[in-house]
């Protein structure tokens, strides 16, 4: 991920890694406010979320620049 100012740019591989996490693409995230409100509506623990997937949404949440 490459920041500045509050421009975010996610790589091709974290992309895809959210992607197959949250079943959405953030392809149109370009700033911290759309980062933040994609992270809050696909970063959601989901009640049929394995374990180890409820686990790396929360620290997804807890370490992305937000």
């Amino acid at each position: 991920m490459l920041l500045h100012n509050n421009q975010v740019r996610l790589t091709p591989r974290e992309r895809d890694i959210l992607l197959r996490l949250t079943g959405s693409d953030p392809h149109y995230v370009t700033t911290r406010a759309q980062l933040k409100e994609w992270a809050a509506r696909h970063l959601e623990a989901l009640p049929g979320d394995a374990r180890e997937i409820r686990e790396i949404k929360a620290v997804l949440q807890h370490y992305l620049p937000l």
